[in-house]
């Protein structure tokens, strides 16, 4: 069957793919009880204290990021959550974890039911509430955001230790991890201290080490991964494509032709350089439906040179092949069809959060694509004022591609020849 060559609405393959909902309950005036937002539906528990809004200046960038509130985040990671904010009236630390416990283990949704975590990202508290975790066998693991001096846990502990906290001793039981920021509250996206990297890195080392003291949440990502590239270049649906992507899902694309931009444009040559993509759930779904799925020419094709899976990454190299013969928005944006044959070498960092895709970071050298679609010259006269001599440009054509699939189908180092010529 062939593929379709534009969107349909009333396509069946563009049904409307609801997102998991799971409603939050409120516990007491200051706990909520967020089960899994995963397609699964089921998930280990884990309790988190957040801090109150008076701990931290908050951001005054309402679009600051996508990257959710950590009760959200950590439910779209595939875990059943009790979110508490300390506070005078409501809960107490203990009573937060006595009945935070209790709470999820009523809740139908839970798959382990032996062993919880706790976060903490109010230094604030933390030794109240690893005291309290003393008394509680049934916390397997604490995660803390800031620390305190010679602070002693029961169970295995992850610090995450910004500059102004003193960091503790490493040992058996205890991870500690250091980022060059003053404030504990870098990993709150509503907070004005809020670094994506390295709330980014700190997440994914906590993935690793919740899942290895709890037993899960585990999923197959090359799978969710493998998911999304068939129904975005098989199927060729929108919907189900998003589908596989989480509440507040990007994509970047991302290239690299800076170099030779100023050049090649001094000398009136065509030169795109573009960054294309889409932020968010509104504009993916249009960049998808207007400006990619639908863009790809009918022999696209996909090769995958390697791919390296982590706990919640793909970085995968490909070879994006196809015949440029129809107007590629997303990679050759307004340039008409040239009928040149394309074989691009790219390399894509996948996120995924649980069993649904966050971002894909997509990175490719536009300057071969530009070279084999005909839209630069190999050669340039050079010095531009007077163009007495002529310079090869460093860029290759097909033959990248063909040395990344084969280390020996080419040679390495044709490039040091090249240079000035009469």
């Amino acid at each position: 069957m062939a593929k379709p060559a534009s969107y349909n609405p009333d396509s069946p393959n563009e049904k409307y793919v609801p997102l998991p909902s799971a409603p939050l309950v409120t516990l007491s005036e200051n706990a909520v009880l967020q089960p899994p937002l995963t397609r699964r539906g089921t998930g280990p528990g884990m309790i988190i204290f957040l801090p109150p809004a008076s701990a931290f200046e908050t951001s005054t960038e309402g679009d600051k990021t996508l990257d959710p509130e950590p009760v959200q985040k950590w439910a779209e990671e595939g875990f059943a959550i009790v979110g508490v904010t300390p506070s005078a009236s409501g809960w107490s630390v203990e009573e937060s974890l006595t009945k935070g416990v209790d709470a999820l283990l009523n809740l139908k949704e839970l798959n382990i039911k032996d062993k919880f975590a706790v976060t903490v990202f109010y230094p604030d508290i933390l030794r109240t509430v690893l005291d309290a975790i003393s008394r509680d066998l049934r916390i397997s693991c604490v995660v803390s955001f800031g620390a305190a001096a010679a602070v002693a846990s029961t169970v295995p502990i992850a610090f995450h230790v910004p500059t102004s906290y003193e960091a503790p001793e490493t040992n058996a039981s205890t991870s500690v991890y250091k980022y060059k920021t003053p404030s504990p509250y870098f990993i709150l996206p509503q907070a004005e201290d809020y670094k994506p990297t390295f709330a980014s890195i700190a997440h994914t080392r906590n993935v690793v080490f919740l899942r290895k003291h709890i037993g899960g949440p585990h999923f197959d990502i090359e799978a969710i991964w493998d998911e999304h590239t068939y129904f975005e270049f098989e199927i060729r649906s929108v919907s189900q494509t998003m589908g596989t992507m989480v509440q507040e899902p990007y994509v970047n694309h991302v290239t690299t032709v800076s170099c030779f931009h100023m050049l090649l444009h001094s000398l009136n040559y065509y030169v795109i350089s573009q960054m294309t993509g889409g932020i968010g759930r509104q504009n993916l779904t249009a960049f998808y439906r207007d400006h990619f799925i639908f863009a790809n020419p009918a022999d696209t094709e996909l090769e995958t040179v390697s791919r390296t899976v982590g706990p919640d990454r793909i970085v995968e190299e490909f070879i994006f092949k196809c015949t440029h013969d129809k107007t590629i928005d997303w990679l050759l944006p307004a340039v008409p069809p040239t009928g040149k044959r394309l074989e691009i070498p790219m390399l894509g960092v996948v996120n995924v959060r649980g069993d649904r895709l966050y971002h894909e970071h997509i990175w490719w050298d536009q300057g071969t694509a530009l070279l084999q679609a005909g839209l630069i010259p190999t050669d340039v006269p050079f010095p531009l004022e007077d163009g007495k001599q002529m310079l090869r440009l460093p860029v290759a054509g097909q033959e990248c591609a063909r040395l990344l699939v084969n280390e020996r189908d080419g040679k390495s180092n044709e490039m040091f020849e090249w240079g000035i010529r009469e």
